[in-house]
């Protein structure tokens, strides 16, 4: 609760109003020790509260606590937070099917984020963890690694890899099930979409690596 109220710079008040709470209640609750635990009803009301705290680019959805409040939850704020934290439009496609080029878009719109860029290079240790899952999933992260470290490709032209690659390091409890294609395909599938793009280009490219 600490966390949330000094990184949003929301008073007790402020934050107290968004759950339907008093300012003393929320100072009460502040006062009590690390372990004190605040009373179940409110939960769902706090958890709400910090999706929509996400949703408007006021709270950090990398935060442990944060993601502690946040994962499985879903509603119409927790779809906002997901679009939040994955970087996409508002105006990304709902509730309708999804082909594989609008996949590969939201990926190129995930990847164009020079935080999300950072966010995949400086995680790179963790990125490579998931390689011991399996020979074809060391094979994809491999293709997609090689596209990013590649000196032969400009910047925009790696946007889709780091896209997926930061797909990877996104808790998959975060994304809501309503957001299309995002929400259901697990990420050995998205990273065999990403790096089926980056082969067929190279196909048609000969020498492109």
């Amino acid at each position: 609760m600490l966390i949330v109220l000094n990184k949003t710079g929301d008073s007790p008040e402020e934050f107290g109003r968004r759950i339907g709470l008093s300012g003393m209640t929320i100072r009460r609750w502040l006062r009590k020790p690390e372990d004190g635990r605040i009373p179940r009803v409110y939960l769902p009301a706090i958890r709400e509260t910090c999706l929509a705290l996400v949703a408007e680019g006021r709270l950090d959805p990398a935060l442990p606590e944060v993601q502690s409040l946040l994962f499985s939850v879903a509603s119409s704020a927790g779809y906002m937070a997901a679009l939040r934290n994955l970087g996409l439009g508002e105006s990304f496609t709902q509730g309708r099917p999804v082909s594989r080029d609008q996949i590969l878009s939201g990926l190129l719109q995930i990847g164009s984020q020079l935080p999300k860029q950072t966010d995949v290079e400086v995680r790179s240790s963790e990125v490579s963890a998931f390689k011991k899952l399996g020979e074809e999933w060391s094979s994809r992260i491999t293709t997609l690694w090689n596209i990013v470290r590649s000196r032969k490709r400009d910047l925009p032209d790696k946007f889709i890899a780091y896209g997926a690659l930061f797909y990877l390091l996104t808790p998959v409890d975060f994304i809501p099930d309503n957001i299309p294609f995002f929400g259901l395909i697990d990420d050995f599938a998205i990273l065999g979409l990403a790096a089926s793009y980056y082969t067929r280009k190279s196909a048609e490219i000969p020498g492109r690596r």
